[in-house]
């Protein structure tokens, strides 16, 4: 069984991947993916503070908003 820190660690990592995927779009014409980037870092930094404070309402918030991340 995998507890809610580490399961929340495995979808930042999972985020980041999808992030630094959008990353690479930034060269192309006409793409514009910085209000993404910015929103899942947003998402990123809520779950890191969640983890640090034990929070554990903000963890499962946290793990709930990056699920919804889609490469």
């Amino acid at each position: 069984m995998t507890s809610l820190a580490e399961a929340l660690s495995k979808e930042i990592d999972r985020v980041r991947q999808i992030q630094d995927q959008f990353k690479t779009l930034r060269t192309m014409p006409n793409v514009i993916v910085e209000p993404q980037i910015m929103m899942m870092e947003d998402d990123i930094g809520d779950a890191i503070k969640a983890c640090a404070s034990g929070d554990i309402v903000q963890m499962l918030r946290s793990y709930e908003s990056l699920k919804g991340w889609e490469g």
